[in-house]
């Protein structure tokens, strides 16, 4: 999928398609990859994003017997990027949307790995 950091064109796609985010991936899977629009700074920006279960997670990280969830932020080449990795089975529209309103109301979203939620409490 490639990068749209404009936020106008970003929101001129998603009129033109009416939708709400783009998914660049089938669903259920254990990871997929979209787009979408949300706050960062004080501003909003598009956002490239990864979502995965823990599962998907641990074939190429560690991972403890109970591990927290992740949310990790980096701008590369003024480009956002985002990795969320959760406690579920699968990834489908359900955990999608619910991620996304998730990162649009998280007021104090900062750059790098942030952990919440042990698995033992999120499942």
């Amino acid at each position: 999928m490639k990068a749209i950091p404009n936020i106008e064109k970003f929101r001129q796609m998603l009129d033109q398609q009416k939708k709400s985010y783009l998914l660049d991936s089938s669903l259920p899977a254990s990871q997929v990859s979209l787009q979408f629009e949300g706050p960062f700074d004080n501003k909003n920006i598009v956002w490239q994003a990864s979502i995965m279960t823990m599962q998907e997670y641990a074939k190429t990280s560690k991972v403890s017997n109970d591990p927290a969830q992740i949310i990790d932020i980096a701008i590369i080449d003024g480009v956002y990027h985002l990795k969320i990795v959760l406690n579920v089975k699968q990834i489908d529209r359900v955990v999608i949307e619910g991620s996304i309103i998730m990162i649009r109301k998280y007021k104090r979203l900062r750059l790098g790995r942030h952990q919440y939620g042990v698995r033992s409490k999120t499942e």
